[in-house]
């Protein structure tokens, strides 16, 4: 449990340091990852720490310094997370932990003075350093320079005595002008409504966006008092680019401003006025920076703004409009020869856009140059802020470090402590020990020359293993010279072929496959066997083999393939005892033969669970063996044969399963007969000699570092 609440506590804590700095440093997440850390510290670290110091309390003081702990720290990390995200209720909170973190920090130096191990945990202690600090340095880094706060209040003062004097002196020639009844100014007056109702619905829809925009951080009280928003509104540019940016109020402002334009420019061209009307605009179109990147208008009014930009941004826009709408009304009366009744109204409007183009010369320049300034103390004071919060985030780091060292460097000297307590008991159970080692030694003595006893005898049955396998060893080695006599000359094949390949590979020394042939008169006899088992078993079969076909053939004068089998069958029974009975070893072997007049070309073939293989121009035929072994079978039948008329060139195949059964590869499968039929007829052109070399190498390659399965045996010969 305390593992866990450790783990849990420096979690909570690193994870809030973070959030600070991403907070601090205008980071994404920052609000994520203060809601994350101060639930694992208040639901997860402060109970668990709670509940353990409770039982470890002395006194009931001690139980009372820890709820008011508890408490103290649980609000404290509720402050600070109503602060950041501007929660209601943040005040209260703060003010009562403002004034309780002191008495828990000197409580902690005391301890730490002491070096005492009671008292405040390290850890909850230096939460509460931390979180009190941070609290302190973020709701106070959240001024700044009244000089500037000033500058953007006179600037916005400024922009509403002008723009309330060109909203009066425009309505005063809009009342004179609707007084007008000579119809020959019918297209003037018509012209004049056209303007004002498109320029009221500029300036509607640009006293709505502000309204709403200082509703959202605002709310209803103290709309106009900017010192009251002093950091938000001049140094916050995430609410005006969640606003104009991301609702799109921008693009709609643009789209409204881009529609007035027009309808100046038709008034224009419909009156037959020139399409220059004042030396001032909007300029809405997209600009291309040094760096090739296109910067709409929008994004150059609003995007990455703070708060009081953008309400000077709109305002500037509101007095546009009015200096463009005074300007055209100047130009159209000018333009049009009115009646001697409206004379005194021409007086009057030439009057008003005196007074409006006077106003527009001389502001125009201030406004620029205000503007000027106001973007470059914005940047001075974005500037300083951000050095600022890099230097707070800085000294929070150091803070932290310092302690978390403390921390260690306290622990580490208590467990020195600890440690040499153990180290001092310890050292009296050695002394303690020494005696009995003593008493040990002598029995270890008795017990060494019990072990060199039995080293000795180890020793001796070892060379008896040793001459036992060296023996053993001999035999085998004598068996395989035996097995090799049995096996015939290859001088047979070189003499009545054009080719021949033998492709032998026992397992072992010894082998359970065996090849033999011989001739009788002028036919060949050629068999393949695959005796049961491998090593010495199978070399014991396949002597048995070998002896049974000498038997069968050269004394028994029987030449065709088929009875030969069939005699087999009835030696090796007989050999073996086999009578079928449950339980009976199945040993026995699987044998291809086949008998070849080398003048005829005809050739007899028979195989008990062994084809033979023709390959006639590169296409391969296989020729089925009968599915019995030649062993007792429960289904016994005579052995078949088949009678195959031969060609020159053709080439015949008869094989054990082992080089099919070899497992290797990526996945340790089997070779399989499909693979051995494609290797053949793949090389079919190749001499016998490199046919053998190609299946060697083949099987070698697939076999890999695995163990090889069964014995191998190949007998290939070209007509």
């Amino acid at each position: 449990m305390k593992k866990i609440e450790r783990i849990l506590g420096f979690s909570g804590l690193i994870l809030f340091v973070l959030s600070v700095l991403f907070k601090f440093l205008h980071w994404p997440g920052a609000g994520v990852a203060m809601v994350i850390a101060v639930f694992i510290l208040n639901l997860g670290y402060l109970p668990l720490n709670l509940i353990r110091e409770r039982r470890k309390a002395s006194s009931t003081l001690k139980t009372i310094y820890l709820v008011v702990r508890f408490i103290t720290l649980f609000l404290l990390l509720f402050a600070f997370l109503f602060k950041v995200q501007h929660w209601a209720g943040a005040g209260l909170l703060y003010n009562f932990t403002t004034y309780s973190l002191p008495v828990f920090i000197l409580v902690y130096l005391y301890v730490a003075y002491k070096g005492q191990s009671g008292g405040p945990l390290s850890l909850t202690s230096t939460l509460m350093i931390v979180i009190g600090f941070c609290i302190y340095v973020f709701v106070n880094q959240s001024s700044i320079s009244t000089s500037v706060v000033n500058g953007y209040l006179v600037l916005e003062q400024q922009f509403r005595k002008n723009n309330a004097g060109l909203r009066t002196a425009n309505s005063i020639i809009y009342e004179s002008l609707e007084t007008l009844q000579d119809t020959s100014e019918a297209e003037l007056i018509a012209s004049i409504r056209g303007l004002k109702e498109s320029s009221e619905t500029v300036i509607h829809l640009n006293l709505a966006i502000r309204r709403e925009f200082r509703s959202l951080f605002a709310g209803d009280r103290d709309r106009d008092d900017f010192r009251r928003f002093n950091f938000r509104i001049l140094a916050s540019n995430e609410l005006s680019e969640e606003y104009f940016m991301g609702e799109g109020m921008g693009h709609e402002l643009k789209t409204m401003l881009e529609q007035y334009e027009n309808d100046l420019q038709r008034i224009q061209a419909s009156n037959g006025l020139p399409p220059a009307l004042i030396g001032i605009g909007f300029d809405l179109d997209d600009h291309v920076t040094p760096w090739g990147d296109t910067v709409s208008w929008e994004d150059r009014m609003f995007a990455r703004r703070p708060v009081a930009n953008c309400f000077t941004n709109l305002r500037w826009i509101e007095q546009i409009t009015l200096l463009q709408e005074n300007a055209l009304l100047n130009e159209l009366i000018n333009h049009f020869d009115l009646s001697q009744e409206s004379t005194l109204i021409r007086q009057l409007a030439n009057k008003e856009s005196e007074k409006a183009m006077e106003l527009q010369a001389n502001e125009i320049l201030r406004i620029n140059q205000q503007q000027e300034l106001q973007n470059i103390q914005l940047e001075t004071a974005q500037t300083e802020l951000r050095q600022r919060n890099i230097l707070l985030a800085v000294a929070i780091t150091g803070i932290v470090f310092v302690l978390v060292l403390l921390i260690i460097s306290s622990r580490a000297y208590f467990r020195k402590q600890k440690d040499m307590r153990e180290l001092e008991i310890q050292n009296k159970k050695i002394e303690g020990q020494r005696n009995e080692i003593g008493a040990q030694r002598d029995e270890i003595e008795a017990q060494r020359d019990e072990i060199e006893a039995q080293r000795d005898l180890v020793q001796e049955q070892k060379e008896q293993m040793e001459q036992s396998h060296h023996e053993i060893s001999a035999s085998i080695d004598y068996a395989m010279r035996l097995q090799d006599t049995i096996l015939p000359s290859p001088a047979l094949l070189e003499e009545n072929f054009s080719g021949h390949l033998i492709f032998y590979r026992p397992k072992q020394k010894v082998s359970g496959d065996f090849y033999w042939w011989t001739q009788s008169g002028s036919s060949l006899i050629i068999a393949v066997a695959d005796c049961t088992g491998h090593g010495v078993p199978g070399a014991f079969m396949s002597l048995l083999g070998a002896s049974l076909l000498k038997e069968i053939v050269n004394r028994e004068g029987n030449t065709q393939p088929g009875r030969i089998l069939d005699r087999m069958r009835d030696e090796v029974i007989a050999a073996l005892c086999q009578k079928g009975t449950t339980g009976e070893q199945k040993d026995g072997m699987e044998m291809a033969i086949i008998i070849i007049d080398p003048l005829t070309l005809k050739c007899q073939f028979a195989g008990a669970n062994s084809p033979l293989y023709l390959l006639r121009r590169s296409k391969l035929k296989v020729f089925r063996p009968n599915v019995m072994p030649i062993s007792y079978y429960d289904e016994m039948q005579p052995f078949e044969t088949v009678d195959v008329q031969l060609e020159a060139g053709d080439q015949l195949y008869m094989f054990s399963d082992g080089y099919a059964d070899q497992f290797g590869g990526e996945q340790r499968k089997k070779f399989k007969y499909k693979a051995f039929r494609n290797v053949i007829t793949e090389h079919a052109d190749l001499s016998m000699p490199r046919q053998h070399q190609v299946l060697s190498d083949t099987i070698r390659e697939w076999q890999g570092k695995h163990e090889q399965t069964d014995d191998m045996v190949i007998v290939g010969i070209r007509i």
